[in-house]
């Protein structure tokens, strides 16, 4: 049966009430260990730091010959050095033989009467890196609270790490508008969260039945959001409509979401104002926003997500309720939907 309509104006909690009121229910969740390569996207439970040098040895950085610097000094195509012993051929990525410090360039070497001589003079260090030169022991290559991402894998896998902790939320998302549900599950998986089976630590739904409800938020679009809890478990109302399940979301889930995960909140969007925003004292106001290559952020609506509106904008700007708006020109500070 459904809520019968309101016969006043309804009672509006403001935002930073109302997201105290869920996070206060809220806490990490456990560790989980994935392989990296399973843990992309994730968020980190524990920092990731460099049991030791990579490379341990120092290594090629060059095809050509593995040689003492030393031994090649004065060397050139018109005085050919005979080198005391015969060079090692060597790739990229292979430990430098002991007793080397150089890569020769493959024509950097010839057979001169039954030895080879070096017609190229080296310098300690050419073609070499050493020890440590891609990650020093001990650096910190992710902090807890980051996400796991590609470029992190090679440095993973040359240290020989074969799994990392994760906090990994599980959520329940349900919403009878498919195209509602399909943003939010893709925003969802963005931030890590997992929608598999088993037990939520989160509950997104558009079913107004829930307990120890908190209705009425203070912001536009959102206004018909709630918490509450579904079955025991933290749950956020998200409403019928596009715009107002997108501010719930924004607005309420996504902190949940990172306080679950422990994520570190990302830096802020910063640009100018292209025009002048106007503001309803008293109320949250979201402004979707487009941004150019200049770095100005254009209006796309104020107090509003239409559809079009929701699938151009770059960022929102959250405009608290006691402002009045901004004037054109003001540089925000803007939540980044991309």
């Amino acid at each position: 049966m459904s809520p019968s309509p309101r016969s006043g104006p309804p009672r509006l909690t403001p935002l930073d009430s109302m997201r105290a009121a869920l996070l206060g229910r809220l806490a990490p969740v456990p560790p989980r260990a994935l392989p990296p390569a399973e843990a992309l996207g994730r968020v980190l439970a524990a920092a990731l730091v460099a049991a030791g040098p990579v490379p341990a040895r120092a290594m090629a950085m060059r095809e050509g010959w593995a040689v003492a610097a030393a031994e090649t000094e004065g060397a050139s195509a018109y005085t050919p050095v005979p080198l005391p012993g015969p060079p090692c051929a060597i790739t990229p990525g292979d430990a430098m033989p002991e007793g080397t410090d150089a890569v020769l360039d493959p024509f950097g070497a010839m057979e001169l009467g039954g030895a080879i001589a070096a017609v190229q003079e080296a310098t300690a260090g050419d073609g070499v890196r050493p020890p440590g030169g891609d990650i020093a022991a001990g650096s910190v290559i992710r902090a807890a609270g980051e996400r796991l991402g590609p470029r992190d894998l090679p440095a993973l896998a040359a240290l020989g790490v074969g799994s990392v902790a994760l906090r990994i939320p599980r959520v329940l998302l349900r919403h009878r508008d498919a195209g509602v549900a399909a943003m939010i599950a893709a925003w969802l998986g963005a931030e890590g969260a997992d929608l598999g089976d088993g037990m939520p630590d989160l509950v997104l739904t558009d079913d107004p039945a829930l307990e120890d409800a908190l209705r009425g938020l203070g912001a536009r679009p959102g206004q018909e959001a709630a918490i509450g809890r579904r079955d025991g478990v933290p749950a956020v109302l998200l409403p019928p409509l596009a715009e107002d399940a997108a501010a719930a979301f924004l607005l309420l889930g996504l902190p949940a979401l990172r306080l679950l995960s422990g994520a570190v909140e990302p830096a802020p969007v910063r640009a100018r104002l292209a025009r002048k925003v106007a503001s309803t004292v008293g109320l949250t106001e979201l402004v979707p926003l487009a941004l150019d290559a200049a770095g100005m952020a254009t209006p796309l609506a104020t107090g509003a997500l239409p559809l079009g509106a929701l699938a151009r904008a770059q960022a929102v700007l959250v405009v608290p309720p006691g402002a009045e708006g901004y004037e054109a020109g003001t540089m925000i500070e803007a939540l980044s939907l991309v």
